[in-house]
C-alpha cells in the first residue's frame, strides 16, 4: 500500500514540472506534442512487445483509437495552455477533470459520486474568481483557460477509455501503442517547423518524454494497481501544487490573492469529489 501511495504521488508531482522542459524551447504545442508522443511510444515499445500476447477484437481496437485521440487532444490543449498563459491558470483549469469524471461516471460506469454537481458549480465559480473577468484580462489568460478546460474534457474521456484498454492489453502496451498512434496523428503539425527545432530543444523534449512521460506514466499505472483509483485521484493533486510553486519561483508569475482563492476553490472542489468517490 505504502509503495503504491509513493509511486502515484511522485508521478503526479513530477508532472507539475513540465513547464521546466517546455518553455525553454519556445516551441508551440503543435511541435512539442508529436515529438513527445513519438519518443514515449518508441521508448516503451520494446517492453510492450515482450508482454504476453493480447486478444484483439473490434472493442479493443476502438478503445485504442479513442485513447489515442483523447490523449492527443489532451496533451495538445494542455501544452498549448502552458505556452499561452500562466502555469497556475493552465494547470488549475486542467484539474477540473476529476469533477467532470464524477459527473459523467453515472452514465458510463453506473457509479454516482455524492456532491459532484455542487462541486462542479463551486469549481466554475472558482474559475471565475481566478480569472477575474471584471478586471482587464491579461493577454492569453482567457485562451489559456479555455485550452486548460478543453484538456480537462479530453483527459476525462481518456480516463474512461484507457482503464478499459489497459485491462485488455496491459498498461505498458496501451501506453506504447496509443503514444505511437497519437504521435502519427499529430506528426503533420511538424511540417514547416523542422528547421526551428534545435538539438537543445530535442534533448529537452526527449528527456521529458522518457522521464515525465513514459517513466512517470508507468510509475503511476503500477502504483494505481496497488491502491484504489479514488485515493489515487486525491494524490494526483500533487501536480497542480508543484506546478504553481514552479510557476511562482522559477517563472516569477504573480500569484494574486483572488487567483490563489479561486484556485483553492477549484482544488478543494476536486479533492472533495475524489474523497467522496473513495467513500461511496
Amino acid at each position: 500500500m505504502l509503495s503504491g501511495l509513493l509511486m502515484v504521488t511522485l508521478a503526479a508531482a513530477s508532472w507539475g514540472t513540465w513547464s521546466l522542459l517546455l518553455r525553454p524551447t519556445g516551441l508551440p504545442a503543435t511541435v512539442t506534442t508529436p515529438i513527445i508522443f513519438l519518443v514515449m511510444g518508441l521508448v516503451t515499445l520494446p517492453i510492450a512487445l515482450r508482454r504476453p500476447r493480447a486478444t484483439w477484437d473490434r472493442t479493443t481496437v476502438g478503445l485504442l483509437c479513442a485513447n489515442s485521440l483523447f490523449d492527443a487532444l489532451n496533451v495538445l490543449a494542455f501544452f498549448g495552455a502552458i505556452a499561452t498563459t500562466t502555469v497556475t491558470i493552465a494547470v488549475l483549469t486542467h484539474y477540473v477533470a476529476p469533477i467532470l469524471i464524477a459527473l459523467v461516471a453515472p452514465r458510463i460506469d453506473r457509479v454516482a459520486t455524492p456532491g459532484a454537481r455542487p462541486a462542479a458549480v463551486a469549481a466554475l465559480l472558482g474559475l471565475v474568481v481566478m480569472l477575474e473577468p471584471w478586471r482587464e484580462v491579461p493577454s492569453g489568460a482567457l485562451t489559456g483557460a479555455l485550452l486548460g478546460l478543453l484538456s480537462a474534457c479530453c483527459y476525462a474521456g481518456n480516463v474512461f477509455t484507457v482503464r478499459r484498454l489497459a485491462a485488455r492489453i496491459g498498461p505498458v502496451r496501451a501506453m506504447s501503442y496509443h503514444s505511437l498512434i497519437a504521435g502519427a496523428l499529430t506528426a503533420p503539425l511538424l511540417l514547416g517547423y523542422t528547421d526551428a527545432i534545435t538539438t537543445y530543444d530535442l534533448t529537452l523534449l526527449t528527456f521529458g518524454a522518457v522521464t515525465l512521460g513514459a517513466g512517470s506514466g508507468i510509475l503511476f499505472v503500477v502504483g494505481l494497481a496497488r491502491i484504489e483509483s479514488a485515493r489515487a485521484a486525491v494524490l494526483t493533486y500533487a501536480e497542480p501544487i508543484v506546478a504553481v510553486i514552479v510557476g511562482v519561483l522559477v517563472w516569477h508569475e504573480p500569484l494574486r490573492p483572488l487567483t490563489a482563492l479561486g484556485g483553492a476553490v477549484v482544488l478543494g472542489a476536486g479533492i472533495h469529489v475524489a474523497r467522496q468517490a473513495a467513500t461511496s
